[in-house]
């Protein structure tokens, strides 16, 4: 079913979990909302009172003041906005407790971001048009101005950001330059690199619709299907391509006709930056004939290089501790072997087994105060094997639509 929303329709996310609001966050700024993110009731409340909004999204076990509470609370002054509860601990008897104060939806964790993407617009749409029905006429939900969420300091606050090396501060100062790419850009590390890190924290900046796409998918219908949301926004849109060393020749022409403003997407033209993600270096392809030189000198004018763990010994460290932040575990410690340990350790698989390491640790010992040797050791021999879906697998399957 097709429906219209507001593109300024403003949701608020209360929830005490990082991953969960980082997430939310993307899949709704990526449908065309603006988007306000708070960590416990008592800050939804606040922030309800002085604020308008269209739609909250309350997760039910938060600090201070829990889901039913900030409800109750909210219920007193907003009669009749719109409210979604997310939980992965909601009993029978608590669900009917909060259908009694009059909710729209319930989703359980983690959320099914296709069945969100698909709901929530209805829910807007449907209290609109009951407001259309009562006053007789046809008029929006919010009269607050648009805001631009993204901001300098917000976007580095990001795991690959951590850390005082003078490997960071260059790729500080190199994300300081590349932010301000006009039409395509490179992002290169090796395998395990922090891509969407990165591309996250660019999309922060410019407070833009951010898609992903594995080099595997690219294709004039996938792209199409993927940007055709883009005409729909006047927020600028960022496409991160990803494995680019492993595209083909006609992916790679399509990709140059793209960037150039012509081809089979002439239509996005202009709607649309790309980024190309390559963990092999693309000017070595091109040299010996393997890569589109018309493509790479396309993006290969703005480019961000990230550094491997293994020359980020000092920093390594506080990135498992910002991970910790991200998880939603910031009062989370690791003990003096386990913060040795972090820094003597391999990490062959780099960023993406540093982040997924600490994720399975923190999952596994949901009620620990502090992480110890034994387990991040745990941890480590049975990520591989995991099967519930981590922080960066939840991400890409956001980004990428599906």
């Amino acid at each position: 079913m097709s429906v219209s929303i507001t593109p300024r329709s403003r949701i608020l996310i209360a929830d005490d979990s990082d991953v969960c609001r980082t997430v939310l966050a993307i899949l709704l700024k990526n449908t065309g909302f603006e988007v306000t993110s708070v960590v416990n009731g008592r800050e939804a409340v606040a922030k309800l009172q002085t604020q308008s909004f269209d739609l909250a999204i309350l997760d039910n076990d938060m600090p201070e003041l829990d889901g039913l509470g900030t409800l109750a609370a909210l219920r007193g002054f907003l009669p009749n906005l719109p409210v979604a509860i997310v939980s992965g601990t909601l009993s029978p008897d608590l669900r009917a407790r909060y259908e009694k104060h009059g909710i729209a939806a319930i989703y359980d964790k983690p959320v099914d971001p296709r069945k969100l993407r698909d709901q929530i617009p209805a829910i807007l749409e449907r209290e609109q048009q009951a407001v259309r029905e009562s006053l007789g006429a046809a008029v929006g939900l919010s009269s607050a101005p648009f805001r631009v969420l993204g901001a300098a300091d917000a976007a580095l606050e990001k795991p690959v950001f951590a850390g005082g090396s003078a490997q960071v501060r260059k790729l500080v100062a190199e994300f300081g330059r590349i932010r301000d790419f006009r039409t395509a850009a490179t992002i290169s590390g090796g395998s395990g690199a922090a891509f969407l890190d990165v591309a996250v924290a660019l999309a922060e900046e410019k407070d833009a619709v951010l898609l992903a796409c594995p080099a595997a998918d690219i294709g004039v219908e996938h792209l199409a299907r993927l940007l055709e949301p883009a005409l729909l926004h006047v927020r600028p849109v960022l496409l991160i391509v990803l494995n680019t060393e492993k595209l083909d020749a006609g992916q790679q022409a399509l990709l140059e006709d793209f960037i150039g403003g012509g081809g089979e997407l002439a239509a996005f033209a202009g709607r649309a930056r790309v980024i190309l993600c390559a963990e092999a270096s693309l000017s070595a392809l091109a040299d010996a004939g393997e890569f589109n030189e018309m493509l790479l000198m396309r993006a290969g004018a703005m480019k961000l290089t990230i550094p491997r763990l293994e020359q980020r010994r000092e920093d390594l460290v506080q990135i498992a501790r910002a991970v910790l932040r991200r998880l939603g575990a910031a009062n989370v410690l690791f003990s003096p072997g386990a913060s040795a340990w972090i820094e003597q350790e391999a990490w062959s698989g780099d960023y993406a087994q540093l982040h997924r390491t600490i994720n399975v640790a923190r999952l596994a010992c949901p009620d620990a105060h502090e992480l110890d040797v034994a387990d991040l050791k745990q941890a480590c021999a049975s990520e591989p094997a995991w099967r519930e879906p981590l922080y960066h697998d939840i991400l890409l399957s956001t980004l990428g639509g599906e």
